[in-house]
């Protein structure tokens, strides 16, 4: 069995995908053991299938546009990997901190069978921190506790650990375990909570939600919370976990405004 799939949801930015490819083919330790997948969420501008060459990557075109959990659900079904890591189209690696990410990463589970899912460290292209592992304010809303800061070495960022979610961007979780949650809940649309979710409803099973540092990839992120379902997803998350307190909060302060 390949030992990772790399799984990419795309939709439209030919370049950024290829980018992504490019970058993780070129840093892994062995290309062998990795498998690349392409999903093409029926973009109107693209057409992947006939762009990205078959030796680079496996890519399938949905029929209709599902939005990026069900995408992700759609493409985790032809994957082999026992790990399936699923990686933004605005990600990529970078020589100086991302060479063998493939073989860190599966390091990473192999230190316990109950590691179910992994997140890494996620820089801006500026340099500065975008994720190190996710916590829930004083209001049990999820975010970010390192997001902008310069001291990418900082301890609280190069301290490997257990977190209570980690970033779908760059999200690799064992296979059976995917398997047994169904993937992503399709309560949620369009990229926001399915991660969190996915990551509480692990932990409830008994698995770890691992973050490292030993794997560092780039991550061009746009502006969060401007999509339509932000706030729908927000809501959705809040009725199945914070009113019947099914999470706790790591620190007493309010960090964001979801619902606060």
């Amino acid at each position: 069995m390949t030992k990772i799939s790399v799984i990419i949801p795309a939709y439209n930015d030919l370049p950024g995908v290829l980018t992504t490819l490019n970058s993780l083919r070129a840093l892994a330790a062995d290309n062998t053991q990795v498998e690349y997948l392409v999903q093409d969420d029926a973009s109107p501008n693209v057409l992947y299938p006939a762009l990205v060459p078959a030796e680079i990557a496996s890519t399938q075109r949905n029929e209709n546009n599902v939005g990026f959990g069900q995408n992700c659900n759609t493409a985790a079904k032809r994957a082999s990997g026992e790990i399936l890591f699923f990686v933004n189209q605005d990600v990529y690696g970078a020589p100086e901190f991302s060479a063998g990410w493939d073989a860190k990463l599966y390091g990473v589970f192999e230190q316990d069978r109950r590691i179910g899912v992994v997140g890494v460290r996620l820089l801006f292209p500026d340099g500065k921190v975008q994720h190190a592992g996710g916590c829930f304010d004083g209001a049990l809303q999820p975010y970010h506790p390192c997001l902008g800061w310069t001291e990418v070495n900082h301890p609280d960022v190069m301290t490997e650990r257990d977190m209570p979610w980690v970033t779908g961007a760059a999200f690799a979780v064992r296979r059976d375990v995917w398997a047994g949650l169904e993937g992503f809940d399709p309560v949620y649309v369009g990229g926001y909570f399915e991660d969190v979710d996915f990551c509480c409803r692990a932990r409830d099973e008994g698995y770890r939600v691992r973050y490292t540092p030993a794997v560092t990839l780039i991550h061009s992120v746009g502006g969060s919370g401007g999509n339509p379902h932000f706030m729908k997803n927000a809501q959705a998350f809040h009725k199945r976990w914070v009113l019947p307190k099914r999470v706790r909060s790591d620190v007493p302060v309010v960090m964001e405004h979801f619902w606060a």
